[in-house]
């Protein structure tokens, strides 16, 4: 009964040790910024929020990031095809989330996609956080 426990204990350690140091490459998390319009809100898997640039398209990035950073767990994963990708952390478990900002091609709409990698639902997280922070830069979600 002892060694079932341990193996028990073994594969639990094992999991989370993959979920914590799994290789994360940006690339992977990219989105197309061009294929939404403003206002669009895709079901099935994290919470994307597509939203029209007024102003300097910069400046929303640039205060995207600066909102971002400050979350807890969170850290900048890098930058793929001009698009900023994030990942943040759960408290607990260490799953990882992964935010991505890009703006489209005429830089008058960006596209905030957050969403999970691991499990089929992130219990509400992806979008509560994501709405936060648009309301901190100004984007009314």
């Amino acid at each position: 009964m002892m060694s079932f426990f341990w193996v028990v204990v073994l594969v639990f350690v094992g999991l989370q040790a993959y979920i914590r140091f799994a290789p994360s490459d940006a690339a992977n998390w990219t989105v197309d910024a061009n294929a939404d319009a403003p206002g669009t809100y895709p079901k099935g898997g994290g919470f994307k929020v597509v939203a029209k640039v007024d102003g300097d398209a910069d400046a929303l990035l640039g205060a995207f990031d600066t909102a971002m950073m400050a979350q807890p767990r969170t850290q900048k994963l890098g930058q793929a095809g001009g698009q900023q990708i994030y990942v943040t952390r759960s408290l607990l478990w260490g799953f990882p989330d992964y935010t991505t900002a890009a703006l489209s091609g005429d830089r008058s709409r960006a596209t905030f996609y957050s969403r999970l990698r691991f499990g089929k639902s992130d219990m509400g997280v992806n979008a509560k956080r994501l709405r936060e922070i648009l309301g901190t830069i100004g984007i009314a979600v």
